[in-house]
Formats: structure tokens, sequence, C-alpha cells
């Protein structure tokens, strides 16, 4: 097999809270700490000795205390309750932390790419291996991959050291902290599939026929140039071969290219949300005729469309959106939220009718959008900032590229409550983000959530005015720019317990989940 997806969450050791580690007094250490290798002394290094008991003579042992985790990990989840701290974050001390894990590697790995994906990490990370300094994170919400290919050692003990940093908040709700969704290890050919490195543009022209355009991102880490031949399979739901093609090119070598090829479909069996029809684009690499790597995406076959007088269809029947926004955390589980409990919910959502999701108010995870998929759901895509910065748009990008085959996803909503939706700047600001989307989606809707109507700076440039609250001001909206659609993109903001249908009881913490608070902005 060329490509290894290792499932990388078991045997990591945990310890929360600053390790503090004294810096030399001697040229040496600080020497040697200014090479590849930055640390040799603190959890970062590569021989950090780390046990949650240990009887071993032999090594330095520590204070701190360790524990061994399994992931995904939300180190606040069991934390109780204070409110001496923040409590739209949940009431906890929030502490920084770090993991460490030691794997082994074998020659069979040899002259392969080998990094691991961290699908979320809240909120910031810092990951070192074997004391080098391999990325820096800064967004607990948005997937990252480590390329560790060149400081990776074989037939011996590495050391893969992530540093949590949770003194910065993104958000004014529970973010929770730690390794919070799935790590992989992933091992393939020198010439592979970048990561979410297939797009597949589907274009209906026209009753049932069909066309798409495929766009492979193939990254070469070989020495030298590398001529590429890409084949695209359509596969069915039953697995099925139904469309074919083909495309070449040449990859630079230490560079990426995109190999372009389309294909046909006619007929093919629709998405709705009362039929999610799912098909697989599988995308094969071939470099002399011999296969490098295989890798696959899902999508769906599916029209869209809205206007004034009848607002959103999908394949020529209009909906309604019945929705809810909602964060990612699950009750006790907090931000490590396994997949059937993701699975549950979605289906809980759907049993009280709800066709419609809003990721509030950042990139959630893969199994979550995974079940809108297959479960039908309407979902407006949100990244977490509103901002320009190279960093933010590269954090777009990537949010982008993993959900862009996504029949389900219909919208993208740039930004929240932005105070910078009213000023110049933050009109800059959109437009340069709708050219990031537009360059790599150009086929969904493009909205914003904006609670400040009344001096907005951004409703000419978007698809569809979205608004929060203002439900007064549907009307006025509607006199302004009377050819756009208007979406409400949040209505609700009320806390309740869900399940206690009773007075509150202050003694417990416990609100009733009658909607009886209605917050003053809500009108």
């Amino acid at each position: 097999m060329k490509r290894e997806n290792v499932l990388f969450n078991d045997g990591w050791f945990f310890h929360k809270g600053q390790i503090n580690t004294a810096i030399s007094n001697e040229k040496g250490v600080n020497y040697i700490g200014g090479k590849t290798e930055r640390y040799h002394v603190g959890p970062a290094a590569k021989d950090y000795y780390v046990s949650v008991d240990s009887f071993d003579n032999d090594v330095e042992h520590k204070t701190e205390a360790w524990e061994k985790v399994t992931l995904p990990h939300d180190y606040l989840a069991a934390e109780e309750a204070d409110k001496r701290f923040n409590c739209a974050l949940g009431f906890v001390d929030y502490q920084n932390a770090w993991y460490i894990k030691k794997f082994t590697l074998t020659d069979d790995d040899k002259n392969k790419r080998i990094s691991i994906l961290f699908e979320g990490v809240a909120t910031h990370a810092t990951v070192y291996l074997n004391g080098g300094l391999m990325k820096h994170n800064f967004c607990g919400y948005t997937s990252f991959e480590v390329d560790i290919t060149d400081m990776v050692r074989f037939n011996e003990v590495n050391t893969l050291s992530v540093y949590v940093d949770v003194s910065e908040h993104e958000g004014w709700w529970y973010e929770g902290a730690g390794i919070y969704r799935d790590v992989y290890l992933i091992k393939t050919e020198l010439v592979s599939v970048d990561l979410y490195g297939i797009y597949a543009d589907i274009k209906n022209l026209g009753g049932e026929s069909w066309e798409t355009e495929t766009e492979v991102t193939v990254r070469n880490d070989t020495l030298s140039d590398e001529a590429v031949s890409v084949k695209v399979s359509l596969l069915d739901g039953e697995g099925r071969t139904v469309a074919f093609s083909e495309g070449c090119g040449v990859v630079a070598l230490k560079d990426k290219s995109v190999i372009r090829s389309k294909f046909n479909v006619n007929g093919p069996k629709r998405w709705s949300p009362e039929s999610p029809y799912l098909y697989t684009v599988k995308a094969e690499v071939y470099v002399d005729g011999e296969l490098y790597d295989v890798q696959t995406v899902r999508t769906g076959f599916r029209t869209f469309g809205y206007d004034t007088e009848n607002g959103f269809n999908i394949n020529g029947k209009q909906y309604k959106l019945k929705g809810v926004c909602d964060h990612e955390g699950s009750g006790f589980f907090g931000k490590a939220t396994p997949r059937n409990v993701h699975r549950y919910k979605v289906r809980l959502l759907k049993e009280m009718s709800v066709n419609a999701y809003r990721t509030s108010h950042y990139m959630q995870s893969e199994a979550l959008m995974d079940a809108f998929d297959e479960y039908g759901v309407i979902v407006m895509n949100e990244p977490r900032w509103y901002e320009s910065t190279d960093e933010a748009k590269e954090q777009l990008i990537t949010h982008i590229k993993r959900d862009r085959n996504r029949p389900s996803v219909f919208f993208w909503s740039l930004g929240n409550e932005e105070f910078y939706h009213e000023t110049d700047e933050g009109r800059r600001i959109m437009q340069s983000l709708i050219a990031v989307v537009r360059k790599y989606d150009p086929t969904r809707i493009i909205t914003a959530a904006c609670d400040k109507p009344k001096n907005e700076k951004i409703f000419d440039l978007v698809d569809v005015i979205g608004l929060n609250y203002n439900l007064p001001y549907y009307a006025k909206a509607h006199e302004l720019y009377p050819d756009k659609c208007i979406v409400a993109t949040e209505n609700c903001a009320v806390s309740s317990t869900r399940g206690w249908y009773h007075a509150d009881d202050v003694t417990r913490a416990y609100r009733t989940s009658y909607d009886e608070g209605v917050a003053s902005f809500s009108p």
C-alpha cells in the first residue's frame, strides 16, 4: 500500500500547567540551542524522560506529574466550574499544557514523506520533534499538517512534543483546551496527492447532463522534476465506476502542481436533504506507469439557486431554511466529541425538523461535516477570523479546500457580528476575503452575519445579506437592496438547561428549557 493514514491517538503523555526550564549561564548550552535541534532540556527535548510512575534509577526523574491519555482530549472538560473565572468561557481556569508521544519508524518508512495531521488543537499550538521546532498554529479550529520527513529518525525513538497555549482566546464561548480532535501519522511516496488536494467542480449543463472539472494537486518531494499522470474515477454509492478522466503534467522538484481533467456524467443521482446520495472521486497518481498514490474524496450532484421571489432552492425545489447556529462542544465531552456523538447530534437535529446548520463560528470537525453530507443538512460554513492577514488567509484556504467538495455546503459566511463590517477597513477586508473564496470555490453563496446593519459597508459586496437579530430592519434592508436575498443568520440568544422543564434553580445553575428569557438585542 502506497499511502498509510495511521490514527495517532493512543499513547500520549499529558501534563497540565507550565514546565519552567532554567536558562543556563553557560555559553555552550545557548550555542547548541541556536542550532537545528534547539531544545536539549525541557519537554520539547528529544531525550526528555516522561513517565506516569517510574521506579527506574537510571534516568533523571522529574518533579511534574504526567498522565497517560488517549486522544481526542479536552483537559478542561472535567474541571469544576468556579465563578472566579470567565462565565462565557465556561467558569474554568485555562492553563497551558504539554503533550508528548514517543514513537518509532522502521527502515520500511525510509524514502517516504512522513507528516502528522492535527485536526484541531485548542487553542494555539507549537509542535516539536526531537528537539526541533516544527510548526506554530495560531487557530484552535483549523486543521494543520506538520511535515516531519527531514527530522524524523528511523529505528530509534522519536519524541513528538506539543505545547498548548490557551492564554489567548479566540472566542467568547467555551473553547476547551488540548488536542481535542483526531491526529494522524501519514506516510506517502515522495510523489503524492497534497493535503485536501482533490477538487471536483461539478456543473449542470442542463437537464440531466453534467460536467465535472477535476483538479488534483500533486506534490513532488523528490530531488528531480517528475512527469506524472493522474487517473480520476467517479464511483457511485455502490462503488461502481461511472466516469473516468486522465490528466498529465510535470511537477518540479520540491514543488506542487495542479493536474486537470474533466469527465461528463448523464443522469446521476442527485443529493438533497431528503435523499443525500454521495459519490466518490478517486485520484490515482502514476510515475513512469507505476502507481504512487491513491486518494479519495466524497461529493454529490445537486443544483441550487436563489432569488427574491422564490427564495432558496435545491434541484429546483424550494427550501425554507430551518436552522441552528451551533458550537462543536457536546456536554460532558467538552470539545473532544466522539464521532458517534457527532452523528447522533445530527440525527437529533433532523428529528427536530432542522434542515440547516451554521458552523458558529469556525471550522468544525470532519466527522461532523461528514454527518451533514450523509444525513442531508444544508450548511453555512463560517471561518473564525475576519482578517486579511497572510495567516488568516491561509487558515481560510485550508478551510475551503477541506470542505469545497461537500454537497452539504452551500454558503460561506465571512464574519460574525464584526464591528469592522461598518468601517472602510472592514470593507477592504471583505473584498480581500471574497477574492480568496472566489479563487478556491467560485460556486457557493457568500454572506456575512451582520448585527450592525444601519451603518454596514459590506451588503453590496456579498451575494446574500445575512442579519443577526435586528428583526425590524428586514424591510429596510429589502428596500435598500431589492435585488438581494436576505437570510436570518442568527435570531436567538437565550440561556437554558436542556431537559429542565421547571422553574430556574439557582442552587443547581439550571435555567428552564422554555425560552422565557429573551436578550435585549433579539427583537
